[in-house]
This record gives C-alpha cells, sequence and structure tokens, in this order.
C-alpha cells in the first residue's frame, strides 16, 4: 500500500511523469542505507535505541510529508519517502526483540506470534480499506 500511495503521489506532484516513481525508489534506498547502521546498533548497544530511532524517523517522514503536502514540493516527498524507508526496514528487527525477550519455553511462540501478526494485517488491512472507503 505504502509503494501505491508513494507512486501516485509522486505522478501528481512531479513535473515530468517519468519522475513517478522515484519516491518508490527513496523508500528502497532509505531502507538499504539504515538497515546496516540499525542492525549493528541493535546489535552492539540496544535495540531499544534502534526502535527509538525507527519511531523518530517514521515521524519524521510523516512530517515532512505533511509539510509537502501543504507546499507541493516533490522535493520535499523524496526526502519523507527517504525517511519513511529507514522507518520501513527496522521492522524485521521485532523478530529478534521477540526472541531476545521471550523465556526460552515461550519463544517459539513468541516468534511466531510477531511473524503471523504480518500475515493478519495483511489479511485485515484490505477490508478495513473497503469498510472505510466512504470515510474521506
Amino acid at each position: 500500500m505504502v509503494f501505491i500511495m508513494a507512486g501516485l503521489a509522486g505522478q501528481s506532484l512531479a513535473k515530468n511523469i517519468c519522475f513517478a516513481t522515484m519516491p518508490i525508489s527513496c523508500i528502497v534506498l532509505g531502507a538499504m542505507l539504515a538497515s546496516d547502521p540499525l542492525s549493528n546498533l541493535m546489535q552492539k548497544v540496544e535495540r531499544k535505541k534502534g526502535f527509538f530511532l525507527r519511531t523518530f524517523f517514521g515521524a519524521l517522514g510523516g512530517l515532512i510529508a505533511v509539510y509537502e503536502f501543504y507546499v507541493q514540493s516533490f522535493g520535499w516527498f523524496l526526502l519523507a519517502s527517504l525517511c519513511t524507508g529507514v522507518f520501513i526496514a527496522s521492522q524485521g528487527f521485532y523478530r529478534f526483540a521477540a526472541s531476545d525477550t521471550a523465556s526460552e519455553s515461550f519463544r517459539p511462540k513468541a516468534l511466531s506470534y510477531v511473524l503471523a501478526s504480518g500475515l493478519i494485517a495483511a489479511i485485515i488491512g484490505p477490508q478495513l480499506v473497503k469498510l472505510t472507503d466512504t470515510f474521506f
């Protein structure tokens, strides 16, 4: 959904239609640039700081995107997309956090819950969109 919306927003903001998918590229670039440093930070320091950075970049990307829609600037949207990529890159680390914090006997179930939650979200998300499409 993020990639579809980024492409549609890029199409409406870009002066040249050829650049419509640049926000998607910025999301992937942000994820690529952040994955290794986030992994090192969470491994050497602590996961809590890595998840704080995730939240920070998610909020920063959201704020920049809101500002961008106010001023209608494609450049600001690319920056927001880059921050969103950092946010998305760190979601894979939740399974490691579940594994680290769960007791030995509960660890398999904790990992199953974390991984199954993505599947549940993939099923429920589109249904919520269908139910709320007339709200806005």
